[in-house]
Order: structure tokens, then sequence, then C-alpha cells
């Protein structure tokens, strides 16, 4: 289990780098964007449509990093009061609610993606990118998502996953 548990944390840890090169990157796009605008009157044309889709990166493909760090917003009202079978139970239905989930909307995702793709489809836009590309980022980010659910269905100890969950 440590060993998954290792890799899930480098996965996520490449997940969440990617996350804060991107964000890096829409401070740039949207500065550059503000300031031809200001002293040019000339927006770009493609600075609103990528800074859209790379919030959706920042959205869902950390999000595991975020659960495996505890770092989510939960209520925790039951689970602070109740014993720790209570404790445990409620944790595990959570993870298993939260897992079917997740795949369900990566599977859902990869079809959008695989078909967008298929189809040619586009942003009516100027720049016009293809639209597996942001549908793309739903399958990988639910994927690994319920993944990190998974490990907290099995986990034990507090060393494997890392937050009450509640």
């Amino acid at each position: 289990m440590r060993a998954v548990d290792r890799a899930m944390g480098w996965l996520t840890w490449i997940l969440q780098a990617g996350g804060a090169l991107v964000l890096v990157f829409m401070m740039i796009t949207i500065g550059y964007d503000a300031l031809t605008r200001h002293f040019f009157a000339r927006a770009t044309s493609w600075s609103m449509e990528i800074n859209s889709f790379l919030m959706v990166y920042l959205a869902l493909v950390t999000a595991a990093d975020t659960l495996r760090r505890g770092e989510q917003i939960g209520i925790g009202f039951l689970a602070e009061r109740g014993n720790p079978a209570l404790q445990h139970l409620l944790r595990v239905v959570i993870a298993v609610v939260g897992a079917g989930f997740s795949f369900t909307i990566a599977w859902r995702g990869w079809l959008m993606a695989r078909d967008a793709f298929a189809y040619g489809e586009r942003v009516s836009s100027a720049f016009g990118t293809p639209m597996w590309i942001p549908y793309g980022l739903m399958p990988v980010g639910f994927a690994v998502l319920g993944l990190q659910f998974v490990l907290m269905v099995f986990a034990r100890r507090k060393d494997i996953v890392r937050s009450d969950y509640g």
C-alpha cells in the first residue's frame, strides 16, 4: 500500500506543479492582455479563451492533491461527534461515493473528448482551440481524484492518507 501511496504522491505532486506553472502563465498572459488593452486599446484574441480553459485545469486536475492533503472543504459535524467506528464508516462511505462519482465523470469526460477529437470540434473564436483539449482535462482530473478516493477506502493508518475526510 505504501508503494501505491508513494506513486500517487508523485503523480499528484506533478499535477500540482503543473497547476503552479499554469497559474504563473495565467498571471503573465492576463497582465499582458491588460497592458495591451490599456496602452494600445487592443486586446489579445486568445487570452480569455486560453485562461478559461486553464481555470478548468486548476479546478479539476489539482483536486486529487487537495483531497490527499486534506485541504478540501468538508462538513465534520457527524464525523467529529461519532465514535471511531462511525468515523471510519463515514470515511469509507464518502470515499466509495466519491470514487464512483469521479470515475463516472472521468468516463463521460473521456467520451466527450474522444467525440470532440473525432469530429474536429473547435471553439467558435478567432483562436479556435480544439475542444478535445479542455474536455480531456475532465477524465485526467477525475480519474486521479477517483484513485485518491480508492486509496481512502483502503487506508487504515494516518500515514497512508493524511486527512480525516470528515
